[in-house]
């Protein structure tokens, strides 16, 4: 059984930390406005991808800090931030938890917009791993030169996780071949020999290992990678613009979520139970990456600039532009 990578730290904590978000006002990166600070829409969509990464946004749905700043919120589940990109750029969700390299890609091609209300989710250890089948031999990540290797999608942060983990351990990318394929239908092709090797991020890691006893070759968690951010709430500019009060509520209701998500397991266990369909064996056993309680363009650049250097970008991208207090 995997050990999950958590950290155990005592209740007190959990409270002096809530203290200075509240205290802080932390999470509130709209510009601030005067008068009551009642938000200007309370009825609200959140879309989000019902794994790990959200346990924050369900942390502050079940705990009621959403409730407490004045807000009714909906969650909805998507199957990936991409696909419902254009809802939220046309007003059918307000706030959409996705990856990063999705909003800056449709930033930088015009298709809108986005200001980063909350972090949501950055790698750590024993959470994203390249896999392969028990007995195929493969030890080291240069044997993976010449074979396949599945990632959830082409020009995603998978990717750029296995290029970069490949590149620092001597592996050609030209002499690996990617191929897009979702995540739960790898291990079967593993065990068919469709391909060599698959990318899996928790909770289809452990799956995986259950299934098919699928053996974990390298950790994407390193050198450049190590820490990653994978994905963040994101509202439109002008979305938060019209309604800053309940963009800055929205975001400290989260950042409130995200700070017990990041030291608590039992409760995070408990809300994937709730809000997902990870099963408790599954969700007692997977690693878990960490749970940021504040918005960092210095940790954040680090996506654009991952992205230029395997050319997904063709300029330099300033993440600020994503990050700065919205004016209202």
């Amino acid at each position: 059984m995997k050990r999950p990578g958590y950290r155990h730290v005592a209740v007190a904590v959990s409270i002096t930390v809530l203290a200075a978000l509240a205290s802080a006002g932390c999470g509130s990166r709209v510009a601030a406005t005067t008068g009551s600070s009642t938000p200007e829409k309370t009825n609200l969509t959140i879309a989000a991808v019902p794994t790990a990464s959200s346990a924050g946004l369900y942390v502050a749905q079940r705990d009621g800090f959403f409730r407490q700043a004045g807000l009714n919120v909906r969650i909805v589940s998507v199957g990936s931030g991409a696909d419902v990109t254009a809802d939220l750029l046309n007003g059918s969700i307000d706030v959409l938890n996705g990856a990063y390299a999705g909003f800056i890609e449709a930033e930088v091609h015009g298709a809108g917009k986005f200001h980063i209300l909350a972090d949501g989710y950055a790698g750590a250890p024993s959470v994203d791993q390249i896999v392969v089948l028990p007995g195929s031999g493969l030890t080291t990540a240069r044997q993976l030169a010449g074979r396949t290797i599945a990632v959830n999608a082409l020009n995603s942060v998978a990717a750029l996780l296995v290029s970069s983990t490949l590149q620092s351990q001597g592996v050609p990318l030209s002499q690996v071949h990617m191929v897009a394929m979702p995540f739960p239908a790898m291990p079967a092709a593993l065990k068919a020999h469709h391909i060599d090797a698959a990318y899996l991020a928790e909770p289809y890691l452990s799956q995986a290992e259950t299934q098919i006893g699928g053996e974990a070759l390298i950790d994407v968690n390193s050198g450049a990678t190590k820490n990653f951010p994978i994905d963040g709430y994101v509202a439109t500019v002008s979305w938060c613009q019209r309604y800053p009060k309940t963009a800055a509520a929205v975001a400290q209701a989260i950042d409130r979520g995200q700070a017990i998500a990041d030291i608590n397991r039992p409760e995070v266990e408990s809300v994937l139970h709730q809000y997902t369909t990870i099963t408790t064996q599954t969700a007692g056993i997977m690693a878990l990456g960490d749970f940021p309680t504040d918005v960092s363009a210095v940790h954040l650049q680090r996506v654009p600039d991952l992205m230029q250097s395997f050319g997904q970008l063709k300029h330099r991208f300033n993440i600020t532009a994503m990050t700065n207090p919205v004016g209202s």
